[in-house]
């Protein structure tokens, strides 16, 4: 019931198609102004969304959020108001300045996460379409392509645009805090319909011989920490390659972590390349790289990019 008690409210606070025409100029005073004071509640939602004890609280605050943004994101020049001081929200701009995207996340009490969003256009009276966590109920969710409204949830930290053709694609780099077991990252793909309306997943992976995915999830142990980083000067995308700790070859074994190798891909012609082992990282000391020995951070507490 909580879980469709998010969806109707998120369906119902946004609506609304994503256009093009940017904006341009500055705002006036009391657009200023009145941005402002939307900011001062949205900064006391965020501090209650990381910090309140009870869920709650916590997921009380995920909808005060809700409410605020499909208020104040539709107002005239809000596209212009940066929002920087939530430091819980997350948020993602293109080089081409289309579209920006907000996501949050709450934490509930057994250990799992809900994701929030909204994809606001660049017009001077922006349009919104709510992103909608879906994620749990796909069982393969690395092969299908999902309206907003049937989102694979996760915090956005970075958003890479490519042409192919006349379309542009964005490939985009989400973190997934995902239960007490695993985290997850994820590399999806947002693209746009004819008629503006946002599309998550699209093969755009040259997987070799293997079938192309819509999106790559990695899933790896609780106390690891994994790399995702693009290098645009070589458009190549770097992650660490995750092993079983168990030696389990389950592509779904829950104790995967990075053992020293490098993988990724490179975009070429069209379509993100699959490389192999890139590169070797020794420790002296033996220890499996990027394993956290002991969790200091409170697990929904967004992390920073890497």
């Amino acid at each position: 019931m909580k879980f469709f008690s998010f969806i109707f409210l998120l369906v119902s606070s946004f609506s609304g198609l994503l256009a093009n025409p940017t904006v341009s100029g500055t705002l006036k005073p009391e657009q200023l102004a009145k941005f402002r004071a939307y900011n001062d509640s949205l900064k006391v939602y965020n501090d209650s969304l990381v910090n309140a004890m009870a869920e709650t609280e916590r997921t009380g605050a995920a909808m005060k959020i809700i409410k605020t943004f499909s208020r104040v994101l539709r107002e005239e020049g809000a596209y212009q108001y940066t929002f920087d001081s939530l430091t819980s929200i997350a948020v993602v701009t293109p080089e081409d300045n289309k579209f920006r995207i907000f996501t949050w996340q709450v934490a509930f009490d057994n250990g799992t996460y809900r994701y929030f969003g909204v994809i606001q256009s660049n017009e001077t009276k922006p349009k919104l379409q709510p992103l909608v966590d879906y994620g749990s109920l796909y069982e393969h969710p690395d092969s299908i392509i999902v309206d907003a409204d049937r989102w694979i949830g996760a915090l956005y930290y970075r958003i890479i645009p490519a042409k192919v053709g006349k379309k542009t694609y964005y490939t985009l780099f989400g973190w997934d805090a995902n239960n007490v077991r695993t985290n997850k990252k994820l590399i999806d793909i947002l693209w746009f319909d004819e008629d503006g309306k946002a599309k998550l997943g699209y093969p755009l992976f040259d997987m070799d011989k293997e079938k192309s995915p819509c999106r790559v999830i990695l899933e790896y142990k609780k106390d690891a920490t994994l790399s995702l980083s693009y290098y645009p000067e070589e458009k190549q995308i770097y992650y660490d390659h995750l092993v079983s700790l168990s030696g389990s070859t389950d592509p779904i074994a829950i104790d995967k972590v990075p053992d020293g190798t490098l993988e990724g891909f490179k975009w070429e012609k069209g379509k993100w390349r699959k490389i192999n082992l890139i590169e070797y990282q020794r420790r002296e000391n033996g220890d499996v790289p990027n394993v956290i020995k002991e969790q200091t951070k409170r697990l929904y507490q967004p992390l920073p990019p890497r």
